[in-house]
């Protein structure tokens, strides 16, 4: 029999509408949805080849337990494998207490509802502080410079492009990745309209990205966004096109920020941005006088060395010209559910070895492999690799690797055997996206049109699938701690028999908020089965983002923004003491987005992985003439903290003296394109040393990287990617 049944993508942050077919219980195909109000028929290539990636003959679909080597893995039995792993950890929480057992996290439980619950839920029952994550190379400064600024870390602003007259993107790379920490499917259209009003969108980036090829492109040094946002500042401040009256009501210690500022003259920073002086003043004179402007960066600007400084510089501009909160500008989203911002931390948890901070509760897993390795008080012994691929994705994978292969007890979640979970005891295989059920709300506080859509599972589990919430869950029971729920009574009923299903509390968080039906006394509210029945293809709430009061979001005791904190204004005096300049390492790496990855997950498919596609470094005519490099041979790049071989392509995209290399291949494991796809991971050039990582928020750089590129010695990609063993 074929159906079609209307469901979302949950790949990453648009989650767009689709429609799937289904023969006989499988997955054919999928197309996007044109009846969704907030995707309007659009979906990128990745979502619609998810049905190769839900039938790969690859795909872990038994419980797998390691019998030798990495990656050596024969079938057992769930009962056996759960067994097992619950007495294993029950053995070491016992002897040596509950810090000795970790979670990591990767981006794909971050959509998955109730798999994000109950991997909480899970570190609550065991009693663990140790919950390591992806923060440290997505999005961790991010979330710090919130916090230092509103004490509002858990709702990040977005930048409210559909109002505005001026958009300076900087780090970011929409058309590529469609929005990161903002959700809008339709990006492409809505930068295009900014444009079609008469207003500008300006794209700063060390590469001519597919973005900056659309709009007004202003080439950058790679890892000096915080010396060119500085300058945007003098200029603001010397033309005095500052909101003086938004500044006086809603921030603190604004002399001291402008005396911060006059040192740093577009005609000072242009050496050193290689941003000329006359562009810095006209790009901080349109955003200065338009009537809404924004500036919003993304991955770029987090993952370099004065991460979180570029992050609040960013919102700096933003909050000085008035553009906070306001049509247009950078504004807080309307979530219609319940949000906990109260519940948010940052560093408020520290690894146990360096004392790095937490973003989110998240801890950075560039500590992992310290956290592992060194003896003493919280050693970790146990881990859970919940969706993770850190020995790729993470700077130091062979480190890590070596770190896993010596922990007591490790078991994963995942659907494929990959370079970090080969080294794991037991692989659990668990379902893809379209076989479990979802409610749209993780990312609802981010939406460019407040949107939700609920989905019920598309087909039934493959083979022996297990969604991750009812894996932890019995893993919890059999460890005799009735469940893995977050709550102390909700694991005492589970004790008993009564155990809350994930998509309880899911509803709960929806009906409560401020979309919800409240248990039908607010009418025009939604339910989860409100959704599913009245409105299977989504629903758009609001056109327009609504806009709270800004007491309501700026979180700290006075309501006020600090314009100079502590914390920053320290980066910023080691930002002026910085030596920029590395002789022996002459060039700056960067990463790339790839329309065909997301991260190191989607590599097997014939669709995203063809034969002919290859890892190359991206790199300018002129520093690959410098280097006697032509197209296509074989270059060595070095760092202080590594080196690694691949082929070149020459392109006059970047700016000289910056070369780009995507992240995210190198694979190792059960995935055999994946594998034969060669490359090698860009992490391995970043360092893990705690005086290499980024101040405030212990973000792995991962641009700006000084390295230094030569000829190397001719081998194929798959001899020159580093064994993950």
């Amino acid at each position: 029999m074929r159906e079609e049944k209307v469901t979302f993508c949950r790949i990453c942050d648009p989650m767009c509408g689709m429609v799937a077919t289904v023969e006989e219980g499988k997955l054919v195909s999928l197309r996007p949805d044109k009846d969704n109000p907030h995707s309007k028929g659009f979906a990128c290539t990745k979502g619609v080849g998810m049905p190769l990636v839900v039938n790969d003959p690859d795909r872990v679909t038994v419980p797998m337990r390691r019998v030798g080597g990495p990656g050596e893995f024969e079938p057992t039995t769930w009962d056996q494998a759960l067994s097992d792993i619950a007495a294993r950890l029950a053995r070491l929480r016992r002897e040596f207490g509950p810090e000795s057992i970790a979670l990591t996290v990767g981006n794909p439980l971050a959509f998955t509802y109730s798999g994000v619950l109950r991997a909480k839920g899970f570190q609550a029952a065991i009693g663990t502080p140790w919950f390591y994550g992806v923060n440290s190379e997505d999005a961790a400064s991010r979330i710090a410079a919130t916090e230092i600024l509103y004490a509002n870390c858990g709702h990040f602003p977005i930048p409210d492009y559909c109002r505005t007259d001026v958009l300076m993107l900087i780090g970011a790379n929409p058309w590529v990745s469609k929005g990161s920490l903002l959700v809008d499917p339709r990006i492409r259209e809505h930068l295009s309209g900014v444009v079609e009003r008469g207003g500008r969108v300006i794209v700063v980036d060390p590469r001519r990205t597919e973005t900056a090829k659309a709009f007004e492109y202003v080439p950058i040094r790679a890892g000096t966004d915080a010396w060119f946002l500085l300058s945007i500042l003098h200029v603001l401040v010397k033309q005095q096109l500052c909101d003086e009256d938004f500044i006086r009501q809603w921030t603190t210690d604004f002399d001291q920020l402008r005396s911060v500022v006059e040192r740093f003259s577009p005609a000072k920073t242009a050496p050193i941005t290689g941003v000329r002086a006359a562009v810095v003043t006209e790009v901080a004179e349109a955003i200065g006088r338009a009537k809404a402007a924004v500036v919003y960066g993304r991955t770029g600007t987090c993952t370099q060395k004065f991460g979180t400084l570029v992050n609040v510089l960013q919102d700096y501009i933003n909050i000085v010209t008035g553009n906070l909160q306001r049509p247009g500008g950078w504004v807080w989203s309307w979530s219609p559910a319940i949000e906990f911002k109260e519940l948010a931390t940052y560093d408020q948890i520290h690894t146990r070895v360096s004392g790095l901070p937490d973003a989110l509760g998240m801890l950075p897993a560039n500590a992992l492999a310290d956290d592992i390795l060194t003896p003493g008080p919280g050693q970790i012994r146990g881990m859970a690799l919940l969706a993770s691929n850190c020995v790729n994705t993470t700077p130091n994978g062979t480190r890590l690797a070596d770190a896993l292969s010596q922990l007591d007890t490790v078991f994963a979640l995942d659907i494929y055997i990959n370079e970090t979970n080969r080294h794991a005891d037991y692989v659990l295989p668990v379902t893809t996206m379209y076989e479990r059920e979802d409610l749209g709300l993780l990312l609802s506080g981010h939406h460019i049109r407040p949107a939700l859509q609920a989905t019920e599972a598309v087909i039934e589990p493959i083979g022996q699938c297990r969604p991750e919430w009812e894996i932890l869950d019995e893993i919890a029971r059999r460890m005799g701690l009735g469940s893995a729920d977050s709550a102390w009574v909700q694991r005492q009923f589970a004790r008993v028999g009564l155990r809350t299903h994930p998509r309880t509390l899911w509803d709960m968080m929806l009906r409560f908020g401020k979309g919800g039906d409240l248990y039908g006394l607010r009418p025009s509210g939604w339910s989860w089965r409100k959704l599913l029945k009245h409105a299977p293809h989504g629903v758009v709430l609001h056109e327009e983002i609504p806009l709270a009061p800004l007491d309501e979001v700026i979180l700290t005791p006075d309501h006020k923004i600090p314009l100079a904190d502590l914390r920053i204004m320290s980066e910023l005096a080691r930002l002026e003491s910085e030596q920029f300049d590395t002789p022996d390492l002459p060039l700056r790496l960067i990463g790339m987005r790839e329309m065909k990855s997301h991260n190191s997950w989607l590599h097997n498919t014939e669709r995203l992985m063809p034969a002919a596609r290859q890892l190359t470094l991206r790199i300018n005519p002129a520093d690959a003439r410098m280097a006697g490099l032509a197209e296509g041979e074989n270059a060595r790049i070095t760092s202080r903290a590594g080196s690694i071989e691949v082929p070149v392509t020459l392109t006059d995209d970047l700016v000289p003296g910056t070369v780009a290399l995507p992240h995210g291949w190198g694979h190792a494991g059960g995935w055999q394109r994946a594998v034969a796809a060669g490359g090698v991971s860009s992490n391995l050039l970043a360092s893990t040393r705690p005086e290499d990582l980024e101040k405030l928020a212990a973000m792995s750089v991962l641009n700006g990287i000084p390295v230094r590129v030569e000829v190397a010695a001719v081998v194929t990609q798959g001899d020159a990617a580093c064994p993950m063993s």
